[in-house]
């Protein structure tokens, strides 16, 4: 049985450099500040990346007996918290290859398992019932990009177990020297060019798998470019599932969103057992949370276009009274066949998904202080107050008023002052 940690005199300080630029890594962060929030004799301290305003000194010359860097990190913001305290462990989370390393200090690194996200896409395209297959990735191509590699030769290793074999993009030879004004337009214009031509020629229909979310992006204007119809003769799926770029696309694009909440709590147990003396894996992997399905690889014509109607109305509406009953007549089948074609796409059913769609606008309600805590059960669709108490304490493990305490932002709680 493993030992309690032990008390510790005074409050430890972790120092958490959270990147603003990805969603990502807000994600990461939010799952360290969960599992710090159940540590009262810590203290977080929550820096930006950003050298401005007098930031980076400020974070650079505070003291810690523990750092979590997250994807986005400056690499002179990191080395310079690395130098003032050059005894504290740090644990890496979804950081690049080459600044996830360190010499002289207990560490940890939290990488993405890349291979599994690309299954992932795999796997759906091949629910789809589909036989042409295609891999997109960055602009300057995967040899400078060890997440673009691994992704590819996971999405070409899973096809090749069902016997298939996907296209691969190779775009144009880049200059050595990174390009700036009419010259960076034109490689822009040229790899655009080259992109559409390329996917014109793919066998039809086919399924295209693009390593990261503002990728996938370019190949949705490619394929407009073209007069390629998406998703009729191309479906597309990326990965990371940033929806402030999913979700404003044409079509809407399908995600397989990492666990990158899970890979924050994670990182902040395994820096306090390093901080304890306990030794951790050097690399550590996380994987899937969820394919994010959307638009871009619904089918038209079958049960994906069933079950993706219901599910957008559903979450429109989660907040009404809902049945099976209710969106089977909304979109025009019967209730069996609708539960079917939900469960087949997305591997959950519709009252499964609706629970969900509920404790999450829940959540969100309990956010807002200005909200009582009895207007909740209502306001997302339960008519029994009792009934959705149980459900909401069954389901977090807490009651709406621990969960509102505990959600409430950790400098409120008096856990992390911020550094920003």
């Amino acid at each position: 049985m493993k030992s309690a940690r032990k008390p510790a005199s005074r409050r430890r300080r972790i120092l958490l450099l959270a990147g603003a630029s990805y969603a990502s890594a807000g994600r990461i962060a939010t799952g360290v500040m969960w599992f710090v929030s159940a540590h009262p004799e810590v203290e977080l301290l929550v820096g930006g990346t950003h050298p401005q305003n007098g930031d980076l000194e400020y974070i650079s010359e505070t003291p810690c007996d523990g750092i979590v860097s997250c994807m986005g990190t400056k690499s002179e913001i990191l080395r310079k918290v690395l130098k003032a305290n050059p005894r504290a462990p740090v644990v890496f989370a979804s950081l690049v290859e080459a600044l996830s390393t360190v010499k002289g200090r207990p560490f940890s690194s939290l990488r993405c398992d890349n291979a599994e996200i690309a299954a992932a896409a795999a796997g759906l395209f091949l629910r789809r019932r589909l036989v042409h297959f295609a891999y997109v990735g960055s602009r300057t191509g995967a040899a400078g990009n060890s997440f673009d590699c691994e992704r590819r030769e996971g999405y070409v290793g899973a096809l090749a177990a069902h016997g298939f074999s996907p296209a691969v993009y190779e775009p144009p030879p880049r200059a050595s020297r990174a390009p700036s004004g009419k010259a960076r337009d034109a490689a822009r214009a040229t790899d655009s060019a080259a992109l559409a031509a390329w996917l014109k020629a793919l066998p039809k229909p086919c399924g295209v798998f693009v390593s990261y979310d503002m990728r996938a992006m370019h190949v949705l204007d490619a394929c407009r470019a073209a007069g390629i119809a998406v998703p009729e003769a191309v479906q597309v799926a990326s990965a990371d599932n940033e929806e402030w770029v999913c979700e404003n696309t044409s079509p809407t694009l399908t995600s397989v969103e990492p666990d990158f909440d899970g890979c924050g709590r994670r990182a902040a147990e395994t820096l306090l057992a390093l901080m304890d003396g306990e030794s951790r894996p050097v690399v550590q992997t996380f994987g899937v949370k969820r394919v994010e399905q959307r638009m871009s690889t619904m089918d038209i014509h079958g049960s994906a276009n069933r079950a993706m109607r219901a599910r957008e109305y559903l979450r429109a509406h989660a907040g009404e009274p809902l049945s099976t009953t209710h969106l089977a007549a909304m979109i025009g089948c019967s209730p069996r066949l609708l539960q079917f074609s939900y469960k087949a796409v997305f591997g959950r059913t519709v009252q499964e998904d609706l629970a969900e769609a509920r404790l999450a606008m829940a959540k969100r309600l309990l956010s807002d202080r200005r909200i009582p805590v009895c207007d909740v059960p209502g306001r997302v669709g339960f008519e029994s107050p009792g009934h959705f108490m149980q459900f909401f304490k069954a389901r977090t493990g807490m009651t709406m008023l621990q969960w509102r305490r505990r959600g409430e932002p950790p400098a409120t709680l008096g856990t992390c002052p911020s550094l920003w």
